[in-house]
């Protein structure tokens, strides 16, 4: 019998303050020690003077998200006050994004409890770039992103939605749809101590230590931040239990007067007992409502222990930055990340495939017969599963110089970058008697027919390795960006920025004869290379000091995924990359008690992608156009009060209709208190209607849905408590679908109410 109860877990607190307080005292004896008085803020300089201007008034320092009157392109900054009194202390970056205009997106397990995907005015995740101190990352097979797998809120120091392509300076794998920056930490000159405990909805717990050093003299200046993070939770959805832990260091060492170095490495490790493919159909709501997610039932592919996923993740960069004289500076960045994924899951958790489907035992020789699987011959209570691996490696390197000439900056560089990517999925019987066991294979891919349906097909006798094999790839590339750009100022008030950018991207895999055995493919490498000359200009004219308005022209570029290497017949799959023009207008103006922002935007999308199993080709394009603008005043008796939003439309060009999963509309309002020790914030965002895929089904259109958020916030000196309340009004309204046909499509909810305990301590 399936149950979707909760179990409720007995985690303890980990003692993650060990590492702390052995640094602590070293630092303690180093130097004198003083309470941090400043909130926590970032240390890159160029994203620091962004926000000093942003935030020159009282609106705008105090305005969830801003613009500044530099800006050359729409953009939102979101900074680390807002973050740590609004963003849900389990969050991650998808959490803070979403208070920007244009963006939308849930996780309906709860705030960081699972991987979440932003739209950003129609563009999906992998269509536009997300970055952490300036360095791009994401997947190898296409850049898309895991949320909550790299950095979780406590690591983010500022966040900046940038809706454009940006400047010909902007490197990484989808400079097309716009891009979300992170940054870390500020690293402080003083020394101070923070530790926080959170308690909240779904048995879910976080512990969190911080350590700032302060400048340690007798190592020559350096200074050091640290962040140590633990959590777990049964999330909200039925045994959807999640724990993690992630490690972040960051150091800064004078090396001289003029130069400086960087060095930051963070890790994190989730393991979550979760499908592969989650989402629960209309049948399922109806039988165990909108919660649903896994059971308790071994003899149901729902089993939680059939379905987990293991991930481990790090990044990591060095960075050296200083004065060559005489109007020079440089910086180059050395990075890395890595990723792993690890997933064990059942085959299919909708209802859609029968126990028995796929035979596996049962009388029939494995690697002599040449009759297909069936219920017949094979198991009729079997379950199928798969193992799935995911692995890649990225190295790169980024070198920056700059040179002032008077009148104008120019600014060039480039990236250099190297991929190492594993992959595999292999078919096994799901074990009753022991979930954890994989060992059993699961045939259902060894009869290599030509056409998979054909029931009158004659089976081709299999290799023995590939006999349980949906696919085994590797693959890797190579890609080198160039750029300059020259920020020319011919008055004080007008800024004219022209650019260029060159993009030479290799793609290589290592052959393809392991990989999906049923289809045809060749047993050699296949390597594709994708080349691009983008042009950007940029224009700023500041009416007043605190008023401008701005004019850009960029265009972007994105190559094929890598599935498109992995295809039946790749003779006939050649497909280009797509590309985007972008034409956008704006203003900004930020006065003593009010910010506000707008803009106008149309996009020329070419060139989509579309892929089948036999090949990958383009096939049209998408106009995206709109307007977004934000606003925010600052009252007098503490109060700030902040409004946003935007109209948005993204169309096929042949059908005229709107594109899957582009909101027509987003609306963020609220307010946010400060007045001495007590703060109070209360959030609404509203995402407008949409189309779970293109051409506007009936069947398949979303709704309008809202979130309401409300945190209070006192600080008693040393020790802070908040209290925040995430969906107040427990909406429950559909998200997403995920379409598989009827009746197998796959609902997706926003999360029940959940309430959140933070109590924080410094020292």
């Amino acid at each position: 019998m399936i149950t979707t109860k909760r179990r409720a877990g007995r985690y303890g607190l980990l003692a993650s303050s060990t590492l702390i307080a052995g640094l602590m005292a070293g630092a303690a004896m180093a130097q004198d020690a003083g309470l941090i008085t400043d909130q926590p803020d970032v240390s890159d300089n160029t994203i620091k003077t962004i926000i000093i201007k942003a935030e020159g008034s009282k609106a705008a320092a105090t305005a969830p998200t801003k613009a500044s009157v530099d800006a050359t392109q729409p953009q939102s900054i979101i900074s680390r006050p807002y973050i740590d009194l609004v963003v849900p202390e389990t969050g991650d970056f998808t959490n803070v994004a979403l208070i920007a205009p244009s963006v939308s997106g849930t996780q309906g397990n709860g705030a960081g409890y699972g991987d979440a995907k932003l739209v950003l005015r129609g563009f999906q995740d992998a269509e536009y770039n997300v970055t952490y101190d300036g360095i791009a990352y994401g997947d190898t097979n296409d850049p898309s992103h895991h949320s909550n797998t790299f950095f979780p809120n406590s690591t983010i120091g500022a966040l900046v939605v940038d809706r454009g392509p940006g400047a010909a300076g902007d490197l990484g794998q989808a400079n097309f749809g716009g891009a979300i920056h992170m940054f870390s930490n500020k690293v402080s000159d003083n020394f101070g101590f923070t530790q926080k405990v959170s308690l909240g909805s779904f048995n879910s717990w976080q512990v969190l230590s911080v350590l700032q050093t302060g400048r340690i003299k007798s190592l020559h200046g350096l200074k050091l931040f640290v962040n140590l993070q633990e959590r777990s939770t049964d999330g909200a959805l039925s045994y959807f239990r999640l724990k993690s832990d992630n490690q972040e260091i960051k150091a800064e060492l004078p090396i001289s007067d003029n130069w400086n170095m960087t060095f930051l490495f963070t890790h994190n490790m989730n393991f979550s007992y979760s499908p592969d493919n989650d989402g629960a159909t209309l049948a399922q709501v109806a039988m165990y409502g909108k919660d649903f997610s896994m059971s308790n039932d071994p003899s149901s592919p729902t089993y939680y222990k059939y379905n987990r996923i293991l991930k481990h993740t790090n990044f990591g960069y060095v960075r050296l930055n200083g004065d060559l004289g005489n109007g020079w500076t440089l910086e180059n960045t050395a990075y890395t990340y890595f990723y792993s994924n690890k997933t064990l899951s059942a085959l299919d958790t909708t209802g859609g495939t029968a126990p028995g489907t796929y035979g596996y035992a049962a009388g029939v020789d494995p690697l002599t017969s040449t009759a297909k699987p069936t219920i017949a011959n094979g198991n009729p209570t079997a379950l199928s599963g798969y193992d799935k691996f995911n692995y890649y490696d990225v190295h790169g390197d980024i070198l920056r110089v700059n040179k002032d000439m008077g009148f104008g900056i120019l600014k060039m560089g480039g990236l250099v970058e190297t991929s190492d990517t594993l992959r595999h999925r292999y078919d096994y019987a799901i074990n009753q008697n022991d979930p954890y066991d994989t060992s059993t294979p699961d045939y259902r891919e060894k009869p290599c027919v030509t056409i998979e349906t054909a029931a009158s097909a004659t089976p081709v006798k299999c290799n023995p390795d590939n006999r349980s094999v949906q696919y085994d790839e590797r693959s890797w590339w190579t890609q080198y960006q160039l750029f300059a750009d020259f920020v020319w100022t011919p008055t004080d008030r007008l800024t004219i920025t022209p650019g260029l950018k060159s993009v030479d991207f290799e793609r290589n895999n290592a052959g393809k004869s392991k990989s999906k055995p049923s289809l045809t493919y060749a047993a050699t490498p296949e390597t594709a290379t994708f080349k691009k000359t983008l042009q950007f200009l940029t224009v700023n004219y500041k009416l007043e000091k605190n008023w401008s308005v701005y004019g850009q022209y960029a265009t972007g570029f994105l190559i094929p995924p890598l599935k498109a290497l992995y295809v039946n017949d790749l003779a006939n799959s050649d497909p280009k990359p797509q590309t985007s023009t972008n034409y956008q207008l704006g203003t900004v103006y930020n006065g003593s008690r009010i910010s506000v922002d707008a803009d106008i935007y149309q996009i020329d999308f070419k060139n989509k992608f579309t892929c089948n199993n036999n090949y990958c080709t383009n096939q049209g394009g998408v106009q995206y156009k709109g307007a977004e603008g934000q606003i925010a005043y600052a009252f007098d008796f503490g109060l700030t009060a902040f409004l946003n939003g935007s109209v948005n439309s993204a169309k096929d060009n042949d059908s005229g209709l709107t594109i899957g999963q582009a909101p027509k509309s987003t609306l963020g309002f609220g307010g946010i208190y400060r007045k001495g020790p007590l703060k109070l914030a209360l959030t609404y965002k509203n995402v407008g209607e949409q189309w779970a895929e293109d051409g506007e089904e009936a069947e398949y259109k979303i709704k309008a849905y809202d979130t309401t958020n409300l945190v209070i916030s006192y600080d008693f000196g040393r020790i802070t408590t908040k209290l925040g309340v995430d969906n107040l009004f427990d909406n429950r309204a559909i998200t997403k679908i995920d379409i598989n046909g009827a009746p197998y499509d796959q609902y997706h909810f926003q999360a029940p109410q959940n309430v959140m305990l933070t109590v924080a301590a410094k020292f």
